[in-house]
């Protein structure tokens, strides 16, 4: 996650440090200097203005300086603060995210396809069954970091602790997000955003745009938890491929063609060979898919022989010697000839190096 580039400038600092070390509200304290606290960031003297009528309650520096920082320091302190003292003493407290189980084959999966091969549900966890201590500042399992809070259980030491991070001007380190560790990110602008924990718990709320698999940043975020599986068996999508089609005439056919992805089979009884190149482009993939068949098959076809080549215009093919073989140029071409004619001559050449070349796409026989 990107550096949170929010500035808070224009938010009161409602809260502060007290003499004792506590952080308290403005209305907690006498008015003015007599306040005695002091800036949760740059630890200066601050005046308690929390007499009017008019403005919001706030601290302001007695100096009359502005400090930039003071206002993400005490977000950051009065998450801590509230949210373990929210958790303490609730009965229940929500983790919320969605989860995933995608077909065991997705990270593998050859075919061509236009959805997701996943089914989607809300998991919704007390944290209160599993947890029932909260801490500040306590160091992480493994890393030289120390999270912000520490959820943990008293009568099951042995289970893993879930450690709270208050992003409030930068994200966690990539080390620590990704040490294996339980972590809640929670992004917090301001103090709406801490009573949205309070009351909801843990709530991660990522949009997701299926079309483009494109997803919108939520204030709430999980690392290290268990989110996914690969187990959905029953999962499905349409799928798309370039099949090519060689009957026991000689005849072949290639075209585009679509199914679902557990019902690849052959499309016509009378077939004795079929290819589905799991590839949106068929450019190349006849060519190469005629010497296929002729391998497995060796039937003579005019599409195999050195004879067969472009017309005079490009748009199709026909066979050079017509004339002599006495084709007319007018009647459809019946390729399959190719096993009663004298002057076929099966292209070595060619057949060799398309081979030789293969094609860069995967592709299943029927």
């Amino acid at each position: 996650m990107k550096k949170i580039q929010r500035r808070h400038e224009s938010h009161m600092l409602t809260y502060a440090i007290a003499k004792d070390g506590r952080l308290v509200n403005v209305d907690e304290v006498q008015t003015g200097q007599d306040c005695n606290c002091i800036c949760p960031a740059c630890k200066e003297p601050l005046v308690a203005k929390n007499n009017g009528l008019v403005r919001v309650h706030h601290f302001a520096h007695q100096s009359g300086s502005e400090c930039n920082l003071a206002y993400e320091s005490m977000l950051h302190l009065l998450a801590k603060e509230r949210v373990q003292y929210a958790f303490l003493n609730a009965e229940r407290f929500y983790l919320d995210f969605e989860y995933r189980s995608y077909c065991p084959n997705e990270n593998q999966c050859k075919y061509v396809k236009y959805d997701y091969c996943y089914s989607k549900k809300r998991k919704r966890f007390n944290l209160k069954d599993y947890y029932d201590r909260c801490e500040q500042e306590v160091a992480y399992d493994g890393i030289k970091r120390r999270s912000d809070l520490k959820l943990f259980s008293s009568t099951v030491p042995q289970r893993p602790p879930i450690y709270i991070e208050f992003c409030v001007n930068h994200a966690s380190e990539q080390e620590k997000l990704y040490s294996g560790n339980k972590i809640i990110e929670c992004i917090v602008e301001d103090e709406s955003d801490i009573d949205r924990i309070i009351t909801n718990g843990f709530i991660e709320d990522k949009q997701r745009d299926d079309e483009y698999d494109q997803i919108s940043e939520s204030k709430i975020q999980i690392y290290g938890f268990k989110n996914s599986d690969y187990k959905n068996e029953s999962i499905n999508t349409k799928i798309e491929f370039s099949r090519y089609v060689l009957y026991k005439s000689g005849k072949t056919r290639c075209y585009q063609d679509c199914c679902n992805c557990k019902e690849l089979q052959k499309s016509n009884p009378y077939s004795i060979y079929e290819v589905c190149f799991h590839t949106p482009v068929a450019f190349g993939i006849y060519e190469y898919a005629k010497y296929l068949g002729y391998e497995k098959f060796h039937i003579p076809n005019c599409l195999l022989c050195k004879n067969y080549v472009d017309s005079y215009t490009a748009t199709e093919k026909i066979c050079r010697l017509y004339k002599y073989l006495q084709i007319s140029r007018n009647e459809k071409f019946d390729t399959s000839r190719a096993k009663e004619c004298r002057c076929y001559t099966f292209n070595q050449e060619e057949y060799e190096c398309m081979i030789q070349e293969g094609v860069n796409v995967p592709f299943d026989e029927i």
